[in-house]
């Protein structure tokens, strides 16, 4: 397979779209259900024309071939900013020039084709979009309701050349060139053949108008000079006499701001050159320029707006990209772009134009648009999975605000509200969406070329898309049935599994996952009853004895998987419960009692059998000489790692035995945990407690010791920062939703007399984990009143068992 971009030929396309539709009902790879069709006759203007979604395709890799425009059509777009050309048209771009791991990155050199290519390709697609339009009834305007809007750079020489004049004039008016009337042939001969559906008449093709785009956007390079983007701009406005857009970079914030704003949000590992923005247009260079050009514009009997914005110069990391500057794009830039939208709009008191591309997603695009901005392109989510079939969700979104007020203007209380949302809102910072790349490390097969990265990431593999699709058709008994096949405690994963395959769902990419987790538990709550109806007790059928050492998860799951099988199994715990750590561990309002009951009664039906306080002394030779052929050691860790400080240790518990006490005394009262304050009857935690930690653990012990009768606060202290913690996300949240606050980068030192000394840390380089390691800052301490310390750095095996035996 070649990497350098070909040119098809008109009837060879139009071809292809018509022979897969009529034998798949598809288009280009994109599915008739996948397909946008206009609910009602909502539009918006811009300069002068019609556009029936407020969305489409920035100039990009999404609007460089014919192909691109017709599948941005089908799925919703209908605001195509064509990809940008300039008089360098036939450079070695360094391949690969995209890379998009969460935010965007590309190289400044893109472009595939010669500027007369691409002119031929927008013709092209011109016209697929046309056909599709009548082919499919895709509109209800009854007339043309979609946009192309030319993109042109980098300087005011090579746009007067005569190739991107001859481009500019042909996209005005292509009456007379070659591949308008060679379309237009074509487009006629297949009519007359009888080839397109719902189009029998040869006249069709005399509706298409050969002006194609009276609409400009200029996209200048990384430090051109104001007054040169003003004089190309002058240029457009008055020789070419096309309405105008100017592209304007992030950097017009200032580098404190938008270092600032990556810093909070998560997105440190961003590195830029101040220098970039010395280079840059300043901001109020902009607002002289916007100002005059918008007053030239008037003169001349057209419209100017800016496009906001320009991709970000940052730093090469050195793994994405080979040129030494890249170019960053996508979510990390929506909370500069909106900012400097409401900055601008602000300015101007609203009457300004915004072109707007970045960061536009699901969750934020119709409060852009009811904020008065409009048209929204977007670039780097349709590189993502779902690609084009992203428009058509962001069409849908968008039909009832279009509808409510098509022709609405600039809200400047709106759109600051917006921008300052942008800020705060969790879902915006970057540990919003897994740290891990979306992509698997199994490799392909040569046919069988995909797989559900949610069952690869799975440590059981269960058969997630599968039994989704059954709890979705209402099939909850097959459903449950087919979650048990791999996995023996579904009501207790359901609950608490750390749901490694809501880290991999693809639909991260497109909002957020699929709550697979929680389709578990229902399908196991709704499919339960009846499969246990169906269910016998399994009797043994061969000698093999098997005794299994632990009634915790593992050992569950080996007498249920090992019973199934036939084996006769006998499962032996010190404890009075079955469920080790998760019955006598975690509280109630993080697993019930009644989950964990509903697992045990499953695996009673594959014929295992509980002996409970037994002596924790275990000897193996003394169960195989009782007749147990093979023994299982399922024994858990239970011991907390040792926190080393120094003063009253005695105020330093370990977040196991905490928990426990925890757990026993509110079975104990029979009540719920987080309906009461529990006083515990072997220790008193004080007004003041802090948690030594960051896991799953950690959390946990921190939500119980808020429940506990005298305690007032809460402290999670941590040696690394946010970014590292090894808790899920959901559980820091919710602990911090309880009232836990978190301090990062401070390890403790020392307790006398009620005060926690933390020594200071700053994150160092990665160590074997991958996590950066954390490194003492000399001399600096924080102190904290506590009164208790619940240490969470990690569990231990009894090593001492497994040595004896």
């Amino acid at each position: 397979m070649t990497d350098i971009m070909r040119p098809i030929k008109f009837k060879h396309l139009l071809r292809w779209m018509l022979d897969e539709y009529a034998s798949q009902k598809s288009i280009f790879s994109i599915p008739e259900g996948k397909f946008y069709y206009k609910k009602d006759k909502a539009y918006f203007e811009i300069f002068g024309e019609k556009c029936e979604t407020a969305i489409g395709p920035a100039a990009g890799p999404h609007t460089q071939q014919a192909m691109n425009l017709a599948v941005s059509y089908l799925t919703g777009g209908r605001f195509f900013e064509l990809k940008t050309v300039q008089i360098l048209d036939s450079l070695e771009i360094e391949k690969p020039c995209i890379d998009i791991p969460d935010e965007g990155y590309n190289t400044e050199w893109s472009t595939e084709f010669s500027v007369p290519e691409a002119f031929d390709e927008y013709v092209k697609g011109w016209f697929l979009v046309h056909i599709l339009a009548e082919m499919l009834g895709m509109s209800q305007l009854g007339e043309r309701g979609f946009i192309f809007n030319m993109s042109v750079g980098y300087d005011l020489e090579g746009i007067k050349s005569e190739k991107i004049d001859n481009f500019i004039e042909g996209l005005k008016d292509a009456t007379g060139t070659a591949i308008f009337d060679e379309c237009a042939a074509d487009l006629k001969a297949a009519i007359k053949a009888g080839d397109i559906p719902n189009i029998t008449d040869p006249a069709f093709v005399d509706t298409i108008s050969p002006n194609i785009s009276k609409s400009i956007t200029l996209s200048t390079m990384h430090g051109t000079p104001p007054d040169q983007q003003e004089a190309i701009c002058r240029y457009l406005i008055s020789e070419k006499k096309v309405h105008t857009f100017v592209k304007l970079n992030p950097t017009l914030l200032g580098y404190d701001y938008v270092r600032d704003v990556f810093d909070r949000q998560e997105f440190d590992h961003i590195e830029m050159n101040p220098e970039s923005f010395e280079h840059d247009m300043k901001y109020d260079d902009a607002i002289q320029m916007i100002q005059s050009l918008k007053d030239f514009a008037a003169e001349n009997g057209v419209e100017f707006g800016v496009k906001l914005t320009n991709t970000l110069a940052v730093i090469n990391d050195g793994r994405r990209l080979p040129t030494g500057e890249m170019y960053m794009s996508g979510r990390a830039l929506y909370p500069l772009t909106v900012n400097l939208a409401n900055k601008l709009a602000a300015e101007f008191n609203g009457d300004l134009a915004i072109s707007y591309s970045g960061g536009a997603t699901y969750f934020n695009i119709a409060d852009l648009f009811t904020s008065g901005i409009k048209p929204i392109t977007l670039a780097t989510d349709l590189l993502k999975p779902g690609g084009y079939s992203r428009l058509n969700q962001l069409a849908n979104v968008l039909e009832r605000p279009m509808a409510s007020d098509p022709d609405r203007k600039i809200d400047l209380e709106k759109l600051n509200n917006v921008a300052a949302n942008s800020i705060t809102d969790e879902r915006y910072h970057k540990e919003s969406k897994p740290a891990a790349p979306m992509k698997t490390d199994q490799k392909l097969g040569l046919l069988d070329c995909f797989v559900a990265p949610c069952v690869v990431a799975c440590p059981v593999h269960q058969d997630v898309p599968e039994y989704i699709q059954l709890v979705a058709e209402e099939r909850f008994v097959e459903a449950y049935e087919l979650i048990i096949s791999t996995n023996a405690m579904p009501f207790v994963t359901g609950w608490i599994c750390e749901s490694a395959c809501e880290l991999k769902c693809v639909r991260n990419d497109y909002e957020e996952t699929v709550r697979i987790r929680d389709i578990k538990r229902i399908a196991s709550e709704r499919g339960f009853d009846e499969v246990m109806r169906k269910l016998e007790t399994k009797v043994p059928d061969g000698d093999a004895k098997v005794a299994v050492i632990g009634a915790g998860p593992a050992g569950l799951s080996s007498a249920y998987f090992l019973g199934r099988e036939g084996f006769d199994v006998t499962v032996f715990d010190k404890g009075s419960r079955i469920g080790g750590m998760v019955a006598q561990g975690i509280t109630d309002y993080r697993v019930p009692d009644e989950a964990i009951e509903n697992d045990v009664e499953l695996i009673k039906k594959m014929g295992a059998k509980f002996e409970l306080n037994c002596d924790p002394a275990i000897d193996v030779n003394k169960l195989k000489a009782e007749g147990y052929d093979y023994v299982h050691l399922a024994i858990g860790a239970w011991k907390s790692r040792n926190l080393g400080i120094e003063g009253d240790t005695d105020k330093v518990i370990g977040a196991i035995k905490f928990l426990r006490e925890f757990v026993d005394t509110a079975a104990e009262r029979g009540d719920a945990t987080h309906d009461y304050t529990i006083k515990l009857p072997t220790m008193e935690l004080g007004k003041n407690v802090a948690v030594i930690g960051a896991g799953n653990s950690a959390m946990d012990a921190a939500r119980a010791a808020l429940r506990v009768e005298g305690v007032e606060s809460v402290s999670i202290i941590y040696r690394r920062s946010r970014k590292e913690m090894p808790a899920t996300r959901e559980e820091f949240l919710e602990t911090t939703h309880d009232g836990a606050t978190f301090n990062e980068l401070l390890n403790p030192v020392s307790l006398h007399d009620g005060v926690l000394k933390c020594q200071q840390m700053k994150l160092g380089e990665k160590d074997a984990s991958g996590r950066r390691r954390p490194v003492a800052v000399d001399g600096e301490f924080v102190n904290f009143e506590i009164n208790t310390v619940i240490t969470a750095i990690g569990e231990l095996v009894e090593y001492e068992l497994l040595e004896k035996n």
